[in-house]
């Protein structure tokens, strides 16, 4: 009788063994689509960001209009005579993507807005033809500004006087 309970309480034992296995094989098949289908959402993300990066690289190539700076200068010669402030200067070392921001060789980043007055305004000041301005921000360029905020990272022009590269200047 002793053995025959041994042999019955085996046969229940691999039972709840086997039991146990195909419930934990079901949790690890459902854990399998929840993994796979999250790679799967990762990978079409991956790739739509790419074709939005690619879209956006394309337009950008199309669009090489340069802004001509020089047609923004205004001179006022009502304006009353006056020493003007110059807290940035230096020679452009890098020109950034959008053309409107630098920076200098003294390593302040300086960023160029629709606010920004450009060249020398006021009685004494020579027309904007005369004016050490060139049409665009590139590297060598020797600049002359102000900024009311020399602490900002980056500055943002108040005004630039000079934009001008004299060993190799182009109007």
């Amino acid at each position: 009788m002793n053995a025959y309970k041994n042999v019955m309480k085996q046969i229940h034992a691999s039972e709840d063994f086997k039991r146990k296995m195909q419930k934990e094989m079901m949790e690890f098949e459902e854990k399998e689509k929840r993994v796979f289908m999250k790679k799967v959402r990762i990978s079409v993300g991956s790739l739509v960001a790419c074709a939005v990066i690619a879209v956006v690289a394309f337009v950008n190539l199309n669009n090489d209009t340069t802004v001509d700076l020089t047609e923004r200068i205004v001179v006022d010669h009502s304006a009353p005579a006056a020493s003007a402030v110059v807290n940035i200067e230096g020679v452009i070392t890098e020109v950034g993507e959008d053309g409107l921001s630098f920076t200098l060789d003294n390593g302040m980043e300086v960023v160029v807005t629709d606010e920004t007055k450009l060249g020398i305004d006021g009685p004494t000041a020579p027309p904007k033809e005369e004016q050490f301005f060139e049409p665009t921000f590139r590297v060598g360029n020797l600049i002359g500004g102000f900024t009311e905020d020399t602490s900002a990272a980056p500055i943002t022009a108040a005004v630039i006087y000079t934009n001008w590269n004299f060993e190799n200047p182009i109007r």
